[in-house]
């Protein structure tokens, strides 16, 4: 198993299982905000333990970059997350690969 595959298997098991409102569990793909789905709490937790298990340095990598993030309004025009960036599964694999946090 790739690096990609263990770090993909392992956000996706140590996060919350998300559903739709028919119980289908939603799946984000590598590039989707993971903030969309999960609360800060629970990335924390991940990241926590991600960082331990892939053996990755943590240093600069801060949950204040990425929350408070709020999802668009479908009547909003205004940029909502200004200065917040969005937290991918990508974002870990390339850091896993690494071997620290390669994003402020």
């Amino acid at each position: 198993m790739t690096i990609e595959d263990r770090v993909r298997e392992f956000v996706k098991a140590d996060l919350p299982l998300v559903t739709s409102l028919f119980m289908k569990k939603i799946v984000p793909d590598d590039d989707f905000p993971l903030q969309n789905l999960h609360e800060a709490d629970d990335v924390a937790e991940m990241a926590g333990n991600f960082f331990s298990y892939f053996n990755v340095q943590p240093a600069g990598f801060s949950l204040n970059n990425y929350y408070p993030w709020k999802v668009k309004s479908v009547f909003s025009r205004n940029e909502i997350n200004k200065n917040k960036m969005p937290l991918t599964i990508r974002m870990f694999i390339e850091s896993a690969k690494a071997g620290y946090w390669l994003y402020d």
